[in-house]
């Protein structure tokens, strides 16, 4: 258990954190605490744990000996002194790190009984092994063991949806003149703002019109338009970082080894030509998927909803592992320009790279693409 300084970390959270990187259980609370939904379906069984704030964290040099084995990231869990007063700081731990289950234990008080302890502990652990925070991955994955919290719980943060709102916007423009009966500027204009409601308020009475084009109702309509969103989500994501892997692939290639021999030098040009394929395979079948959305939604842009109806029902279960492959491959950009701003020559020592690299390594080969490349390898 560490001390957290709130006016360096928690307020740049609250105000600048993502949806992938940051789940802002604080934000959750200030916004649904009062709610039937919030008391009834709470992701954490611990008052203040489901208050939290946790997020991915790269971990830094002086925090490896908390670990019994070398890891480059973590999931870092800060509980607020007060939810309303951020910049008061808190008390912070890390999932993984040694004596973790007693860290918890001792710092996240107010338990009635140790079965809600132990269901708490597992649910870090489950947190922990995602490679990001993103709502549709975070919500399948926590159906398949088990955890099903409120809606509430799977907005995306207000800073990305702000990022997003012109890109929907031109997504849907085509979807408003079938709906609305719409055209020229008036359809652009009503575009934006449709996007801007089916992002935040997928319930709003405007949006009447959508749910008839797509011919859902209740839970299915509900259910039907969290998963577009995923879909636009994911796409928005890989057109904004597909420029920035261009940039990370020769850097990534271009890593100088210190203190090498010959055949490790050998071994780990081996390795990045092999994680780079990977991760270039994995946005491949990524691709193939945004693809299948792309056809269902120009069907219904021509008329016929009831393809892109049964691709949106159909769609959750392919979260895992749009979800699991966008997320690791953004985790290994995000953690070589954080380990390398741009003006620097990527260099690193013998040891650091061969901890690194396998790392990446074990990150990707839980990939649920990998898996499945893997069986399908050998059942041929």
């Amino acid at each position: 258990m560490r001390n957290t300084d709130g006016r360096r970390d928690l307020s740049l959270i609250r105000e600048s954190g993502s949806t992938a990187r940051v789940l802002n259980l604080a934000l959750v609370y200030e916004r649904f605490g009062d709610t039937e939904e919030f008391s009834e379906k709470p992701m954490f069984r611990n008052k203040r744990l489901n208050r939290a704030l946790i997020l991915k964290h790269a971990v830094r040099p002086n925090e490896k000996e908390f670990f019994t084995r070398p890891v480059t990231s973590t999931t870092k869990v800060i509980l607020p002194y007060s939810v309303k007063e951020l910049q008061l700081g808190g008390v912070s731990f890390m999932i993984g790190e040694r004596r973790f289950e007693r860290i918890v234990r001792d710092t996240v008080e107010g338990y009635e009984s140790e079965t809600d302890l132990q269901a708490d502990i597992e649910l870090l652990k489950a947190l922990g092994a995602l490679p990001s925070f993103d709502p549709f991955l975070l919500r399948e994955r926590l159906r398949s063991i088990g955890v099903e919290p409120g809606r509430c719980y799977f907005d995306l943060a207000e800073a990305d949806v702000a990022r997003m709102r012109q890109f929907v916007g031109r997504e849907i423009r085509q979807l408003i003149s079938l709906a609305f009966a719409s055209g020229g500027r008036e359809a652009g204009d009503l575009s934006h703002r449709m996007a801007e409601k089916l992002m935040t308020d997928a319930s709003a009475k405007s949006l009447d019109p959508l749910r008839q084009t797509l011919r859902l109702s209740g839970e299915d309509y509900t259910e039907g338009v969290f998963a577009w969103k995923g879909f636009l989500y994911y796409k928005w994501l890989i057109a904004e970082f597909k420029p920035e892997l261009e940039l990370f692939r020769p850097r990534f290639a271009g890593l100088r080894v210190s203190g090498a021999s010959a055949d490790e030098r050998r071994d780990l040009a081996d390795t990045r030509k092999d994680i780079l394929r990977q991760m270039m395979a994995a946005l491949a079948r990524v691709d193939e998927l945004l693809l299948e959305y792309g056809a269902a939604f120009a069907a219904l842009a021509e008329g016929r909803p009831s393809a892109f109806r049964d691709f949106l029902l159909r769609a959750p279960q392919l979260f895992i592992p749009i979800g699991e492959a966008v997320g690791v491959i953004k985790h290994i950009d995000s953690f070589w320009r954080f380990r390398f701003p741009a003006a620097s020559t990527p260099m690193m020592d013998a040891d650091e790279a061969i901890e690194v690299l396998h790392d990446f390594e074990t990150t990707l080969a839980g990939m649920e693409f990998t898996k499945q490349d893997r069986a399908s390898g050998a059942a041929a």
